[in-house]
C-alpha cells in the first residue's frame, strides 16, 4: 500500500543504455500534476471532495481517480483533491470515486448509509450558480 500511494505522486523516468553503460535515452511520464493542472482542479473542487471533509485546497494532493499506473492520464479530468487522511486511507475507508464527464463522483460506504447513489461533488462557483438557477 505504500508504495502504491508513493508511486501516486512520484515521477516515472525510463532510461535506455548500452550494454556498455552508455545512455542512448532518458525520458519522463509524468505523474505529478503541473501548477495549472493544480488550479483548475483546486477551481472546480474547492476543498476535499468527501463529503463533510472540509479541508481547502490549498491543503488538499491530487488523486489520479484512475490510478497513473493502470493507464489513467495525469489530466484534470482523472484529478481531484483529498486532504492527506483521505488520499492515504481511501481504499481503506471504502468511499468510492469516479468522474462523469469532467465532474467527480462519489459513493458512500455501506457504513455511511444505505443511499449508495453516486452524488457529483464540487464547489465550483461555477456549478453551484447552475445548480440554483435549476432550481
Amino acid at each position: 500500500g505504500v508504495a502504491r500511494h508513493l508511486a501516486c505522486s512520484g515521477v516515472i523516468q525510463r532510461v535506455t543504455s548500452r550494454p556498455g553503460g552508455r545512455i542512448v535515452a532518458i525520458g519522463t511520464e509524468e505523474r505529478v500534476f503541473n501548477r495549472h493542472q493544480r488550479r483548475a482542479i483546486a477551481l472546480r473542487d474547492g476543498r476535499c471532495i468527501i463529503p463533510g471533509c472540509g479541508v481547502p485546497a490549498g491543503w488538499c494532493e491530487i488523486h489520479h481517480v484512475t490510478e497513473h499506473a493502470r493507464g489513467g492520464p495525469t489530466h484534470t479530468d482523472n484529478g481531484v483533491l483529498l486532504c492527506w487522511y483521505h488520499h492515504r486511507f481511501l481504499d481503506r475507508i471504502g468511499w468510492q470515486l469516479r468522474m462523469n464527464a469532467g465532474v467527480p463522483e462519489v459513493q458512500a460506504p455501506p457504513w455511511h448509509g444505505t443511499d449508495r447513489r453516486w452524488r457529483a461533488v464540487t464547489t465550483s462557483p461555477v456549478r453551484l450558480k447552475k445548480r440554483l438557477l435549476r432550481t
